[in-house]
């Protein structure tokens, strides 16, 4: 019996981007995909993809939703350049940095978000299809954390827009999603590739592809580093726990690409493309070790007859 694959798309903003080259690889490579699950812009992905298993499709889609996001003035620009640092830029670059995260900060200290709930459905509605998770071709899932109680939330049911839109919610740049009693934020703060959700969804395989980086390097500061820091430990540390869920691992090269920046769509295909296609013995390998031991030809003619026997009988 052949075994149920699953593809576990973690989060990190642009970066999953690259999400799309993994699978046009995984597509050409008639590599069967059972379900499909995601955290973040890996849930965004992995829904379109779900919709319509075509990956070609979906790059080009992307791809000019992206330039008619980017020639536009959006609030995601603004805050990627609150994680620009340059040390060449000066006292002045200095200056207009502060300037904009105090901006932020006092943006963020009175609402709930930096960009509001309209305009955040106006920039990720457009792009998903108007269907329900049970419409959808592939069966697929999305995890979100659900921040009143404090629980991981796996949407496998119900509005795509809504469940995607749940999982994608960076808390401070994006408002919670309200659902019910339920307020959601970014799956990424309990399940950062949701290689688990998979195996809940009866994956005997789970394909992993992570986007999350390479864990940037501390050498001490302020008091407010080290806390800041000492938080981002937990989230690593947990992250490093879920990846080892996954039975393959893909981890195309993202260190390029800024969490914020939408621009360089083209460059993360590419990266999910090369990741995959080094990964594609791995991943046929662990296909076929879940299918268990091949039978002799002794035994299959043995098996064969009993059927018949049986049959008859």
């Amino acid at each position: 019996m052949e075994p149920k694959v699953g593809l576990a798309l973690g989060g990190g903003g642009a970066r999953g981007l690259a999400h799309l080259g993994v699978l046009k690889v995984l597509e050409d490579a008639k590599i069967p995909i059972h379900l499909i699950t995601g955290t973040s812009l890996g849930a965004l992905m992995g829904g379109l993809y779900a919709s319509r298993p075509d990956a070609d499709y979906w790059l080009g889609r992307v791809e000019q939703f992206l330039r008619g996001f980017n020639e536009r003035k959006n609030p995601l620009e603004f805050i990627r350049k609150l994680e620009e640092f340059d040390d060449n830029c000066g006292f002045f670059n200095d200056m207009a940095n502060l300037v904009r995260k105090s901006f932020f900060w006092g943006v963020t200290a009175t609402k709930s978000a930096f960009i509001s709930e309209k305009d955040y459905e106006e920039f990720i509605y457009p792009l998903i299809p108007d269907m329900t998770i049970e419409e959808l071709k592939i069966p697929f899932g999305c995890v979100a954390a659900e921040i009143g109680k404090a629980l991981r939330v796996l949407y496998t049911q119900g509005s795509l827009r809504r469940a995607v839109s749940a999982s994608c919610a960076l808390p401070g740049i994006f408002p919670p999603v309200r659902d019910g009693n339920q307020l959601l934020v970014d799956g990424g703060w309990v399940e950062c590739l949701p290689a688990r959700c998979a195996r809940d969804m009866g994956a005997k395989v789970v394909i992993g592809v992570d986007v999350s980086g390479e864990t940037p390097s501390f050498s001490g500061g302020s008091g407010l580093d080290v806390v800041i820091r000492s938080d981002a430990v937990t989230r690593i540390y947990l992250n490093n726990l879920l990846l080892a869920e996954a039975d393959v691992l893909i981890r195309p090269n993202v260190s390029t690409c800024q969490w914020a920046d939408f621009s360089l769509s083209r460059v993360m295909f590419a990266s999910g493309e090369a990741a995959a296609r080094e990964m594609l013995p791995a991943i046929q390998e662990a296909i076929q070790k879940a299918r268990g031991p091949r039978k002799t030809l002794w035994e299959r003619l043995k098996l064969f007859k009993n059927r018949v026997l049986a049959k008859n009988i």
